[in-house]
Formats: structure tokens, C-alpha cells, sequence
């Protein structure tokens, strides 16, 4: 990470710090530049220390112990500067970004916001821990696997040990430094006057298409193409004189990207009332060879976005779809109704409530005796390798190629947990590779599909909303990750991201060679190392039989080995007082078994994973049955996944049990299954 190597080989003397108020509802600052040095941003070491307004007092501490070591520092919250425009500003002109990471930052989207864009903008990044409880998950896990530094704050030592890490980095980073362009010295900025008043309409509908003059045909475009749609969509215009925006009445809000737009303060009005209305944004960029990078930029940092320019972009094949398609399936799920963390969390904890009422009612002692949940959230979890068995076919086995489409895709529903609120999906793999390999990569997704295997492939609706936040829990629910190696893999920045944040997670590793003699650097040798590998250049490789099976099922089989070995990943998705709750529910729990002297956890009979009556779901059965041997061209395997042992891991997902099972033959047809004995 980090720009090219500039000619400011030492960090110079002069120093500033802004300080913000710690008060979650303050006013904005208006920058006092007698706080700071007449000496150019040119020749300074710039830091940006960015926390939620709950940890702004570690800021301002880290803040001070940088300003007394000659460094200039900025600190930045949910609410400190406002405006897009400054908040945009202030990440471009630091050097190094240093995040203080706590649950509130997690889960507050200006927060979030922020940090996307610094990764966008590429800038050092140093990650602060302040929660010993918390492991960061989604975009924010996945970015932190990725930071130069990372630091756990436990007590004053590592606080001062954060300090001495932060200057290290930082003189590092000012050699490979390159001027800022078009930055505002921070002295200049005045937040208040960067703000613009919005004209509210009074239009009420389910997607607000807003655009300016240069965008306005794009607009129009969407707009006839999704009329027959159960969707109601109208247009704005903000280049209009007296123009007005209904943002507050939308549910989902799609801005039609151009320069006139960047240039519009209303526009920018628009979208900062959209934010601050937690309205879904869908955006859309119209103008070719353009990515909007300043205040803009802010704005869709993360997101997905669609570029789409005339008739012929909206609706010329893209593989098996057309981007309007996947706009339109984008905009369905963005309109689908999602509870608030609030309303998720109040539903929560009134069910944690009901169980722990139980559980006391059951106990002699409360509360019951507490163990540490104190857990280290930069230790890599260490994936479970296994020796995979050689394959081997007693009988003719082909390979057949299942074609599918997505055409008519429909936005998917949302699957629940036990509270009835979405809940994440486990899956068996992601596909993590680089977009110039997407034509055999589908070829392989439509197999892997047809074999009940349930993969993440952001192509196929798991790219949604946030880029960083969809890869980032594609990674957490899944077992194993299928690796598409390639030159181009190892010099992308988002695949590098996914790839470290995958080891960070500790999952297990299918490796396909997509390319020979790829130059891998050690720590992705280290990564992979003991996970099976192989080489596929082209598609048809995959038809050749390894002893008589093809490579395909053979792909397959280790996938599914390996899915089995791995244990649960768990995300504490949560605020603090959550946790609490469920981490004294865990305690009662093993209190009661230790009461009852009845073994808590047990082992499942299928797949052979820990789990307790509290926690079911995970495991695989077969939906058919094995044909065995006879010569013909589906023996020696499970019709309903094409594995080649009576043992292999199941392909459809059901619930652990305990029970001993048997392999029970039907000689008439010469089929067999497992049943419970």
C-alpha cells in the first residue's frame, strides 16, 4: 500500500492538532488556523486519527503524543466536520490513517464510510483495538486484516506501545509520500460554510431517481425500463431552477453519477440528507472514463455501483444478464424492509431475557460462575487441514457441463434466525479470484451449483450494497475459499484484501492454478501450504479423469472434505450490552450441564463437529442415495452430488445428531444410504 517514493526523506518539526468535542451531538468546528503551523502540508507528516465520539478520548490522547513527537494530527468522528466535502478533504490530505476501533464504529455508517474510503484512496492504514472483547467483522475486519499496523489496547504499556508504532510508521510512509492534489490545507477549511440548503419535495415513492442536466437521459432510461417493475419511481432534476428533492420520501435513493452532479451543491445536499436519513443508495455513473473521487467519492466508497450510459449499456448482454437486470434485482433487494440495529437488538435481548429466566429458574446458584471472554481480535484463527484420499472410479464415470442463467433472476428473500430477523447464510465455499478469469470462473460456479454446493459468487446476487461488507461476510460464512490464482490476482489490491482477510479468518484453501509459474510471495505460500492445488489452465482440463474421475468431481470432493473439517466462525455482530447477555447465557448454560451432570456438548454422528441443543444447524446430509457398482454411467456415486465414496460429506444442509448410523443396501436396485440405527 502507498503512494510512490517522494523527496522528503525526513519529517519535519512542525506540528498542529485539531481537537473535536467528545459530545455526540456538538456543533461543528470552525478550524482556528492559529492551531496551526504557516508550514505547507508539503513538508509534514499528516495524521488522521478517526474513532466513533465514545472512544474520542483515546483520540485526543493519541492525538497529543503525536503533536509532542512533531507530527500533525486531524481527528475526525461520526459527526466532526459534517459536510461530504470536508470530510473528503481531511482523508486525502493525511498520510497515514489511524482508525481507533471499537463496536460503535463498527456499526455506524459514517464511521464506516470514512475507512472505505481511505482504503479506496489507498492510504497507510494503522488500526487501533480499544475493546478486548470485540474481533472486528465485515468491511472493517476485512480492511484491519489488511492495515500496515494493527495494536490491541489493554493497558497503558500497549497505549504507549500504539504511540511508538504510529511515529515508526509514519516516518516510514513520508518517504514513499506524494503531494496532495487539489486538498484544502485544513487551516482553510470552514465546515459550516460547506454546507447547502435542500429544498424538500413533497413526492412520495419507493425509488427517487436524482440527476442533473448531463445525466438526465440515463435517468429517464432507468426509469421507462423499471416501470414494469412493482416499483414507483420518479425523477428529479436538480439542475432546474427552484429545484426540489423528496429524498425524506424515498425508500431507496439512486443518484445518476456525472461531473455536472460532483459540481452541484444541491446534489450534494441530496446525498447528505439521504445519509443522514439512512436511505439505501443505489448509484449509478453515466459519464464514461469517469470515477468520481472527491466529496462524491466519499459518498459510493464501498458501494456497488452500475455504469450505465445509454440504451445500449443498459441492455446489452453481460454473460447471462444486462446491467438494468441486475440494477433492477440491486434496487428489489435494496427496497426489502431490514429491522434498525435498535429494533434488532430490542427483539435480542427480550429472547437472551426469556432464556436466561429459564435457566436461573433452574440453577441453584445465580448468577452462575463467569468465565473470561476476553479473546485476542488479531489472532488468525488456524484452519483444519486434511489428508484427502486418493480418488479412484471402479466403473465408466463422465463428466457433464450444466449450463445455467441467471436472466430472470429475482432479489432472493432474507433468511431469519430464531428471532425471525435476517440472519447470515453458511455456506460451503467462496470464489475469490481476479475478473479477467470470469469466463472459466462461471463455468466452474455452474458446476459447483449443479453439485449442491453452496458457493458465494458475486456475479450471482452476493454482491450487494457494500463491496467491502459483501466480500467481508462471504469470507465469514464460508468453510472454504476456491482460489483462482493468477498474475493479475496477486496484483490486485481487492483481491489481496479478500485473500488476507480469508487467512485472518483462518478457513481452509482450494487452490486452482489458472496460469503457470505465478510468482506467489511467502506469506500466501505460508497461506496455502498443505491445501490441495491444482492446475487449470482452461475448462476443458477439468474433463480429464484423475484415476477415472474427473478433475471436476475431484475439486469438488476436497471442497466438501475440507467443509466438513472446519469448525463454526463465529461474528459477535453486536453492541456491548448483547454480548454481555449472551456471553452470561453461554455461562448459564454450562452451568445447568454441570448440575445436571449432563454432558453439554456432543458429537455429530455425520460430520463429527461439537455442538449442544442450542446450536443444531451446520451439518450436511445426501438428499438421495449411493449407486454402487455395475458399470454404468452413474455408478459409484451419490446421484444427488456426483462424490464418488459411500462416506463423503453430505451436500444438503441439516441439523448435528448423535445417533449411530448405518449403511443400509437395496439389493433390487442396487442403491444404498445412511439411516439413523
Amino acid at each position: 500500500m502507498g503512494c510512490a517514493a517522494s523527496n522528503n526523506n525526513v519529517v519535519t518539526t512542525s506540528t498542529h492538532v485539531i481537537p473535536v468535542p467528545i459530545a455526540s451531538n456538538t456543533k461543528m468546528l470552525n478550524i482556528d488556523a492559529s492551531h496551526i503551523s504557516s508550514v505547507s502540508n508539503k513538508h509534514t507528516t499528516n495524521i488522521l486519527i478517526a474513532s466513533h465520539t465514545t472512544q474520542q478520548t483515546i483520540s485526543e490522547k493519541l492525538g497529543q503524543k503525536l503533536v509532542d513527537q512533531c507530527l500533525s494530527c486531524y481527528l475526525l468522528n461520526e459527526t466532526t466536520p459534517q459536510s461530504l466535502s470536508a470530510r473528503a478533504n481531511a482523508i486525502q490530505w493525511c498520510d497515514v490513517f489511524v482508525v481507533v476501533i471499537s463496536r460503535f464504529y463498527q456499526r455506524t455508517p459514517f464511521c464506516m464510510e470514512a475507512l472505505n474510503y481511505a482504503k479506496d484512496r489507498h492510504k497507510p492504514i494503522i488500526a487501533i483495538l480499544a475493546e478486548c472483547t470485540f474481533r472486528p467483522y465485515g468491511a472493517l475486519g476485512a480492511i484491519v486484516a489488511s492495515a500496515i499496523r494493527s495494536i490491541v489496547l489493554s493497558d497503558h504499556a500497549s497505549f504507549l506501545h500504539a504511540v511508538s508504532e504510529i511515529i515508526a510508521s509514519t516516518r516510514t510512509e513520508v518517504l514513499k509520500k506524494k503531494d496532495p492534489l487539489n486538498v484544502t490545507d485544513l487551516s482553510q477549511i470552514n465546515d459550516n460554510n460547506m454546507m447547502c440548503t435542500l429544498h424538500r419535495g413533497s413526492s412520495t415513492c419507493t425509488v427517487l431517481i436524482c440527476t442533473t442536466d448531463d445525466g438526465d437521459s440515463v435517468g429517464r432510461l432507468i426509469h421507462e425500463s423499471l416501470l414494469n417493475t412493482q416499483l414507483s419511481l420518479i425523477v428529479e432534476n436538480l439542475s432546474k431552477p427552484d429545484a426540489t428533492c423528496s429524498v425524506t420520501q424515498c425508500t431507496v435513493f439512486m443518484p445518476i453519477l456525472t461531473p455536472q452532479l460532483e459540481q452541484t451543491p444541491l446534489c450534494r445536499a441530496a446525498l447528505e440528507q439521504a445519509r443522514l436519513h439512512c436511505k439505501q443508495i443505489v448509484p449509478v455513473i453515466a459519464a464514461k472514463k469517469w470515477r468520481p473521487e472527491g466529496w462524491l467519492g466519499l459518498v459510493i466508497a464501498g458501494r456497488v455501483f452500475f455504469r450505465i450510459f445509454d440504451q445500449e449499456t443498459a441492455n446489452k448482454p453481460f454473460y447471462d444478464s444486462n446491467r438494468i437486470t441486475d440494477l433492477r434485482v440491486a434496487t428489489e433487494i435494496a427496497c426489502q424492509p431490514f429491522p434498525s440495529e435498535t429494533e434488532r437488538e430490542a427483539m435480542e435481548k427480550n429472547a437472551l431475557q426469556i432464556e436466561l429466566d429459564m435457566c436461573k429458574s433452574k440453577l441453584s446458584i445465580w448468577p452462575p460462575k463467569r468465565k473470561s471472554h476476553v479473546i485476542n481480535p488479531m489472532k488468525a484463527r488456524q484452519p483444519v487441514r486434511v489428508q484427502l484420499q486418493e480418488p479412484h472410479a471402479d466403473s465408466y464415470f463422465e463428466h457433464t457441463h450444466h449450463s445455467i442463467t441467471r436472466i430472470t433472476f429475482k432479489a432472493p428473500p432474507a433468511i431469519v434466525d430464531q428471532y425471525g430477523l435476517p440472519k447470515r447464510k453458511l455456506l460451503d465455499c467462496m470464489i475469490s479470484y481476479q475478473w479477467g478469469k470470469q469466463n472459466l470462473v462461471r463455468e466452474i460456479y455452474e458446476d459447483l451449483r449443479m453439485r449442491n454446493v453452496e458457493t458465494w459468487f458475486d456475479i450471482w446476487g452476493s454482491m450487494q450494497g457494500s463491496t467491502n461488507d459483501a466480500m467481508a461476510t462471504g469470507v465469514e460464512c464460508a468453510k472454504v475459499i476456491l482460489v483462482f490464482l493468477s498474475k493479475e490476482y496477486t496484483e490486485s489490491t481487492n483481491c489481496r484484501l479478500e485473500l488476507q482477510y480469508s487467512v485472518q479468518r483462518g478457513k481452509a484453501f482450494v487452490i486452482l492454478h489458472t496460469e503457470p509459474n505465478i510468482a506467489l510471495q511467502q506469506w500466501i505460500l505460508e497461506a496455502i501450504e498443505g491445501f490441495p492445488q491444482y492446475d487449470v489452465y482452461t475448462y476443458d482440463v477439468l474433463k480429464q479423469l484423475i484415476n477415472g474421475v474427473p478433475m471436476i468431481d475431484v475439486i469438488v470432493q476436497a471442497v466438501r472434505s475440507l467443509v466438513q473439517a472446519q469448525p463454526p466462525d463465529p461474528v459477535d455482530d453486536c453492541s456491548t450490552e448483547v454480548f454481555e447477555l449472551r456471553s452470561l447465557l453461554d455461562d448459564a448454560r454450562d452451568a445447568l450441564s454441570a448440575e445436571t451432570g449432563e454432558m453439554r456438548y456432543r458429537q455429530c454422528t455425520r460430520c463429527g463437529q461439537q455442538y449442544d441443543n442450542y446450536s443444531k444447524d451446520g451439518c450436511k446430509k445426501h438428499s438421495a442415495y449411493y449407486l454402487g457398482g455395475g458399470g454404468g454411467l452413474l455408478e459409484d456415486q451419490w446421484v444427488c452430488c456426483r462424490q464418488q465414496t459411500t462416506d463423503s460429506p453430505g451436500c444438503v444442509s441439516c441439523e448435528h445428531i448423535d445417533q449411530p448410523r448405518v449403511f443400509v443396501e437395496d439389493p433390487s436396485y442396487g442403491t444404498s444410504t445412511w439411516k439413523s440405527a
